[in-house]
């Protein structure tokens, strides 16, 4: 932005009038004129879309949310290893402890890693550089008009906490949302940009829907018990962009797709999957088939949106032709994820469950092409990295396998603690939150 020198910010407008010394106010009025024209120009840049300073590949190349661009589980050109041994040290290039308990998964933007945290005295978003893991800032969630005080926190499960929400980032800013209902965007360097509370949420686990972000918005899912809704903010401002009135509570989280060319957002509740015009807000298409406590997020691939849930179905959604409106191609309710997310491709649907069991079904026609039932469950939603399957389990250990009709496992490592939280899979590196510390992995040459 062009700044005024102060000389000339000082002078007064009276009744219209510049109050100026001869000819110099015709000058300046010009000045001020070309600043606030500059101003506007300033303020359109900022809130421009992400793709006017990184492309859609860039994006992609990053993870900028809950289970990578999109939050669809899919890591875009990562090749990560295998295996790795944290008592042996191999293939381990750092772990470093995480200043505040949190269920929220990692965020990549280029060199830099963001993690939220919280516990009763204080809620915190902190930034991890990725080369060392050395913490480069935090930055305290704190004097939010209408954030309740540390004795009337909400009641949350242990296991979900005060920061159960995943992190957005569109490569400018970073947008954080806690359990108490406090929003925060803050620059690159941890800058407060600003921050709101949109009510206490009245949610029986605690707020734990991750945030989502597209060119200019950030999109958020607040469903609770009552009052119900989804929000878009302006992300360099604040401003609220739209909101639509929704009716059921959820614990899942959104993704956004691009569906022959169309962009949606789609949400899942305890009743139904909705799809959202990201621009508008605009209902696009209504599907109810879903019931219970609805924690995982939609998975999709291919035209076909994919739900499932414990206590209700999986549901192979097909969404590709726009005329004639979504169409159910199958349903199956057997071992189904209570937390977990599926992950999809063209050609397979992988359901992790909370007690081990996973399956691979056939995406076309819903049919089971194997189970295999693993020591321990699993809240981490898997990740896709080409034909590789990678999901940590409740005990810290990443298990990995084909995307295949047959399995085959490929590695089992261990990081030494349970995990929760799910990983971030960028170029040749694996980053994993545990209970306590942050993990990278990487190939050593």
């Amino acid at each position: 932005m062009i700044r005024l020198p102060m000389m000339i910010i000082s002078l007064k407008v009276r009744a219209g009038k510049f109050i100026s010394a001869g000819g110099i106010g015709l000058v300046l009025i010009s000045l001020v004129i070309h600043a606030a024209a500059q101003s506007k120009t300033d303020q359109l840049t900022d809130t421009s879309v992400a793709s006017d300073f990184a492309s859609s590949e860039h994006i992609r190349k990053n993870w900028t949310s809950f289970r990578g661009s999109g939050a669809n589980g899919h890591a875009v050109h990562a090749n990560p290893p295998l295996n790795w041994s944290v008592e042996e040290g191999k293939n381990i290039l750092w772990k470093t402890e995480v200043p505040k308990p949190g269920m929220s998964s990692p965020v990549i933007w280029e060199n830099r890693l963001f993690l939220t945290g919280a516990d009763q005295l204080s809620r915190q978003i902190f930034c991890f550089e990725i080369g060392t893991g050395e913490l480069l800032w935090q930055h305290d969630a704190d004097g939010i008009p209408g954030s309740p005080p540390k004795d009337k926190l909400p009641d949350v499960m242990e296991t979900s906490g005060l920061a159960a929400p995943t992190a957005t980032t569109n490569g400018r800013y970073v947008a954080a949302i806690f359990a108490t209902g406090d929003l925060v965007c803050v620059d690159m360097e941890g800058k407060r940009i600003w921050a709101k509370n949109l009510g206490v949420p009245d949610n029986l686990y605690g707020h734990a829907s991750s945030l989502i972000s597209h060119k200019n918005l950030l999109f958020v899912q607040y469903d609770q018990k009552d009052n119900s809704k989804l929000l878009a903010f302006d992300l360099a401002s604040g401003n609220p962009a739209w909101q639509v009135k929704r009716g059921v509570i959820s614990w899942s989280s959104p993704i956004l797709i691009d569906n022959n060319g169309r962009m949606e957002l789609i949400l899942t509740n305890s009743k139904a999957v909705d799809s959202y015009d990201p621009k508008t807000g605009k209902l696009l298409w209504h599907v109810e088939c879903l019931s219970g406590d609805v924690a995982p997020s939609a998975a999709y691939a291919d035209g076909i949106v994919y739900v499932a849930n414990e206590y209700a179905s999986a549901s192979a959604i097909d969404v590709g032709n726009h005329g004639s409106g979504p169409k159910i191609l199958w349903q199956w309710d057997e071992a189904l994820p209570d937390a977990a997310s599926p992950v999809a491709n063209e050609h397979y649907l992988i359901l992790p469950s909370g007690y081990g069991i996973v399956n691979c079904l056939d995406v076309k026609t819903g049919h089971v092409f194997w189970e295999h039932e693993f020591d321990k469950g699993f809240y981490s939603s898997p990740i896709l990295v080409n034909d590789r399957v990678y999901v940590i389990d409740l005990s810290g250990t990443m298990q990995v396998f084909k995307m295949d009709d047959e399995f085959e496992l490929l590695a089992s490592s261990q990081i030494g603690e349970d995990a929760y939280a799910t990983p971030a899979l960028v170029g040749d590196r694996i980053y994993i939150r545990g209970l306590t510390h942050l993990f990278c992995i990487a190939e050593q040459k």
